[in-house]
């Protein structure tokens, strides 16, 4: 097996046509996020936002460069995308710095920004236009940008530094007004915001108020629906603070009971969990035996009478012959995937150079006789179980030589560190998969091709997903039909 340094890979997101676009919601710019890969973090599913009172609004609280524009990237790259106006108001940074920042993916934003479809603007030429925060005036920006977007886009996102908010001359009450009047203008139009919050130079008895005046909030990686907001026309209701006690009151309630609720179903599924598991391990196991009598007696029924058997009954039993094997290849495979759950091994450091060769000299027949070529970059020591990361690679081999076409199959093995993880990639020269069966392949039992086509049980990519989970990692999948596949998995790095 050769050793080569060199390695590059990356993981495709799917981006949305501009040919059909929707109506511009909340939805639309936390669906960003959801889809960015410089977003890592949680987001709130988005189910029954409807039911919540809202409005196209976000809060982006931030305490870093890389946590402000791991948002603001792929919130302005959706607007380019679906092709919106896209009016970005900056502040310390320089245009320059944050066309850095917003370049990548598959969005031309230098193309955007040359086109006027994305434009740039200060604090002085909008919210500080006469030389202070003025609502008035700063609603007319929006206003004219609101007219103006109309007549050429399908919509208007805006994303905006806060920090007008330090001016001396701002208070909270103008401000909190102020966006209980951008809601009002915002409302029913296609139109969607996204304010940017510095918690390191906002004063915190600023943000307190910010916070509960902000249906929906992104901080420290995770897109929240708010539970402490409060309409800015509630906010400055003379009864606001008995609402507000009531809110608190209701809200802890609520959540208790929630909390209370989901701790009984935890305990509920995991003791179905550990039933089922059980019970998939006895049953494969138990299984077995009866399988291998089958198929013992059907074969000393065919050696005992082969010279009274036609050409018929000969052909049933080749029949039953073979699907006890393959039921007996199912159940062997059935067995393995339970004792992933059953197994409670120590992890402990792997070398994955000599998993790889290790797994490689199982596979050699089946190498020799497709003249398959296998690459393998310097790998990485991870934390794990070494027969189940041998049974890992093993598997994806052996699927990369499998399917690998009219060609001779040709598979690179690759990682490199990022954090506390390694991200390997197994990549082919094979048929490669279908788009709309992508999400399909790790489900159990799930095939893509008949067994006249390609042998198998439907087990092994179903394995190869429960080992990497057992091991706190993801796999994925990037596949071209024609232009082979490249499977993708994180392990954890061995400390």
């Amino acid at each position: 097996m050769s050793q080569e340094k060199e390695y590059n890979f990356q993981q495709n997101s799917q981006t949305e046509s501009t040919a059909t676009v929707d109506s511009l919601t909340v939805e639309s710019g936390l669906e960003a996020l959801q889809s960015s890969p410089e977003f890592h973090g949680t987001v709130e599913p988005l189910d029954g936002l409807d039911a919540l009172e809202t409005c196209e609004h976000i809060a982006l609280f931030h305490r870093s460069h890389e946590e402000r524009f791991a948002t603001v990237a792929p919130f302005v790259r959706q607007g380019i995308e679906r092709g919106e106006r896209v009016m970005y108001v900056f502040d310390e940074f320089t245009k320059s710095e944050i066309l850095a920042e917003l370049r990548g993916g598959t969005v031309d934003v230098d193309a955007a920004l040359e086109s006027g479809q994305l434009t740039f603007h200060t604090l002085e030429e909008t919210y500080l236009r006469s030389g202070r925060f003025d609502a008035d005036d700063m609603l007319d920006v929006y206003a004219e940008a609101i007219e103006e977007a109309k007549a050429e886009y399908p919509a208007l996102r805006v994303t905006a530094s806060t920090n007008f908010i330090l001016d001396e001359y701002a208070t909270i009450e103008e401000f909190m007004a102020y966006e209980s009047r951008v809601n009002d203008l915002f409302k029913g139009e296609d139109a969607i915001a996204l304010c940017h919050y510095d918690c390191e130079r906002i004063p915190p008895e600023t943000l307190v108020d910010v916070v509960r005046t902000h249906p929906h909030l992104v901080y420290d990686d995770t897109v929240c629906h708010n539970f402490y907001y409060t309409p800015p026309e509630e906010f400055f209701a003379p009864d606001e603070p008995t609402r507000d006690v009531e809110r608190m009151l209701h809200t802890l309630v609520d959540r208790s009971r929630a909390r209370s609720e989901l701790n009984e179903m935890v305990a509920e599924l995991e003791e179905s969990n550990e039933r089922l598991k059980r019970f998939a391990y006895v049953a494969s196991h138990d299984l077995q035996e009866p399988l291998r009598m089958i198929s013992s007696y059907l074969q000393l029924l065919e050696s005992s009478y082969a010279d009274e058997l036609d050409e018929e009954a000969q052909e049933c039993i080749d029949f039953a012959v073979d699907g006890a094997d393959r039921m007996r290849e199912m159940v062997d495979g059935l067995l393995a995937y339970s004792r992933i759950d059953m197994d409670e091994t120590e992890f402990e450091p792997v070398a994955c150079d000599d998993i790889v060769d290790d797994a490689l000299i199982d596979l050699q027949v089946r190498i020799d006789e497709t003249d398959a070529t296998v690459v393998a970059g310097a790998l990485p020591t991870v934390r794990g179980d070494a027969n189940q990361l041998k049974q890992l690679f093993s598997n994806l081999l052996s699927n990369a030589i499998k399917y690998s076409g009219d060609e001779p199959p040709h598979v690179e093995i690759t990682a490199e560190r990022q954090g506390d993880r390694c991200v390997f990639s197994v990549a082919d020269n094979g048929i490669g998969i279908e788009s709309e069966y992508v999400d399909q392949i790790f489900e159990i039992f799930n095939r893509l091709h008949s067994n006249d086509e390609f042998q198998g049980t439907g087990l092994g990519l179903s394995l190869c997903r429960k080992i990497v989970n057992h091991h706190g990692g993801d796999i994925w999948v990037d596949s071209e039909p024609g232009d082979g596949t490249t499977f993708y998995f994180t392990l954890p790095k061995a400390s």
